[in-house]
């Protein structure tokens, strides 16, 4: 974490419009995570796709939650993250709940070096994984769907634990997909575990050119890809955290700046640039082993 002083923030009602769309703006550059610029490709197309978890709220209710995700392809690479990261927009507060809520990784794919790198915010740290690029087994089939009017064709595999129903199209000559899932004889259009729990579904692409940089941070905690599972499972996994997002979180540990946005949010940590909800929503894990 970045070492800078702290501050204390009095909102009286006449700031409080002017103060709320600050903090939105600070919330998106906590959206992006800091890369170091080292560039490794460049994209021929980037696709958009929603990832939708069906998960309950602190209260056990059903929810779901929703989050879009901008998946920069190149040749030798790929970046996925979210939309609003990709924008540098601020303007969807909500959607930045959904973020953290969600805890949605930002992930480079380096098939050239075989490699996956993954970051991910967990308050109070970011935590760095690098991994060996999985080879995901697909079964191919003869089923087919059209999805937003692309013609796909249906694939099987499995993927850490956890069973995949995968709809590609051939007409988008590339391998890659949203998150880690990848090796398709097309772009993956739509994807879902076979609890329907985590869904990927594309709803555009754009011929744009842009760098896909080398991610991570020497101040991010560096964390084998099952260590930081086991320690979401045990934190994140808690039926504490639901109703209590920084239990696990000892109270000495840094210290802490609460403002509300619309009764829903804070942000705690101003130094980091860190931002947790009030309350958050059951953990989901789409890695189990």
């Amino acid at each position: 974490m970045v070492d800078s002083p702290y501050y204390a923030l009095i909102i009286t009602p006449k700031h409080q419009t002017t103060m709320q769309k600050t903090l939105v703006t600070m919330m998106a550059l906590a959206l992006t995570i800091a890369a170091q610029a080292e560039k490794i490709d460049s994209t021929q197309f980037v696709a958009f796709h929603n990832y939708s978890i069906q998960t309950q709220d602190d209260e056990g209710q059903d929810v779901t939650d929703s989050l879009r995700l901008a998946l920069l392809v190149g040749t030798r690479a790929t970046y996925c993250t979210t939309v609003l990261s990709f924008n540098k927009d601020g303007r969807a507060s909500h959607e930045m709940e959904n973020t953290f809520i969600m805890h949605h990784q930002n992930v480079l794919t380096d098939v050239e070096r075989s490699e996956v790198i993954a970051v991910e915010p967990i308050y109070p740290h970011r935590y760095e994984t690098h991994d060996p690029l999985e080879k995901i087994d697909w079964t191919l089939t003869d089923d087919t769907l059209t999805i937003s009017g692309l013609l796909c064709l249906r694939a099987t595999g499995s993927l850490y634990g956890k069973q995949w129903t995968a709809w590609y199209c051939e007409e988008i000559p590339s391998s890659a997909g949203p998150w880690k899932l990848r090796g398709l004889p097309g772009l993956i259009i739509k994807a879902e575990d076979s609890e329907g729990i985590h869904c990927f579904t594309l709803y555009e692409t754009k011929n744009e050119v842009h760098d896909i940089n080398m991610i991570g941070n020497p101040e991010y905690l560096k964390l084998s890809r099952k260590k930081l599972m086991a320690f979401k499972k045990k934190t994140l996994g808690n039926p504490r955290y639901a109703k209590e997002p920084t239990y696990y979180v000892p109270k000495d540990a840094d210290h802490v700046v609460n403002v509300n946005l619309n009764g829903t949010m804070y942000f705690v940590g101003f130094n980091s640039r860190m931002m947790t909800p009030q309350k958050s929503h059951v953990y989901q894990p789409i890695e189990l082993k």
